[in-house]
């Protein structure tokens, strides 16, 4: 489980920051240890990941678009740009969106 601060922000008898002594000292904040040894080895936790896990395309899209990008923006994988900004991505979008309607 991944710790979010929106879950903190939520529970007031939770301390602040990274939850460290509640996970090792559970007992301390009324609770208990959930923790369970997994029904398999590390082995077979790699291969499941190796099999369905899905890598973020370092572009933001998947592998298959970029030549279908790099033709119509007559630019290679390199020059690209990657946006630095929700604002810029937006803006990117709309301009792709645009371009694509012209096909």
């Amino acid at each position: 489980m991944e710790f979010s601060s929106d879950s903190a922000a939520k529970n007031v008898e939770a301390p602040n920051g990274i939850p460290i002594v509640s996970y090792y000292q559970p007992e301390a904040y009324g609770t208990r240890d959930f923790s369970f040894r997994l029904p398999c080895e590390a082995e077979t936790i790699d291969l499941i990941q190796e099999r369905y896990f899905v890598k973020k395309p370092h572009f933001g899209c998947k592998d298959d678009f970029i030549p279908v990008l790099e033709h119509v923006c007559e630019m290679r994988r390199e020059q690209l740009p990657i946006p630095e900004s929700i604002e810029r991505a937006t803006s990117l979008f709309l301009a792709l969106t645009e371009i694509f309607n012209g096909y």
